[in-house]
């Protein structure tokens, strides 16, 4: 049977955002993992396996429609999106530490790792492997 379809820029650019958010959240399912096992830091249990992975995948899939709109109605669109992805990560791992300093006035520090280390995965993938997916979408299709 011969399947014949051509990827639409959308298509394409939701397809990135599910492939790099189901690689952001074994990545990051991995690295919690494993810094737990490290430091043996299981306090906070807001961080676990259920917001990791669908927190990873959705705001991957959000990227990538983000990418889609940007890449498709701008000129330099893709230096856009990363740029924004960049502060909207930044934003994110700021955002997350000091809504926890208002619940708890001690933050440990291994609580800001797994923040910074889990925020970083799925910006950094956003901000790379969505737009090299784009352009390559024979690793999607």
């Amino acid at each position: 049977m011969k399947y014949e379809y051509v990827q639409s820029d959308l298509s394409r650019s939701l397809l990135g955002g599910l492939f790099a958010g189901i690689i952001a959240a074994f990545s990051n399912l991995i690295f919690v993992f494993i810094y737990r096992a490290i430091t043996k830091f299981y306090n906070f249990n807001v961080i676990d396996a259920t917001v990791i992975s669908f927190g990873s995948i959705l705001l991957c899939i959000a990227c990538g429609i983000v990418f889609y709109w940007l890449a498709h109605n701008m000129k330099s669109g893709i230096t856009l999106y990363r740029i924004l992805v960049l502060i909207v990560t930044i934003v994110i791992i700021y955002f997350g530490i000091a809504l926890r300093r208002s619940v708890e006035a001690d933050i440990p520090a291994e609580f800001r790792v797994l923040v910074i280390g889990t925020q970083t995965i799925i910006g950094g993938l956003a901000m790379f492997l969505i737009p090299y997916l784009f352009r390559h979408d024979k690793l999607i299709s």
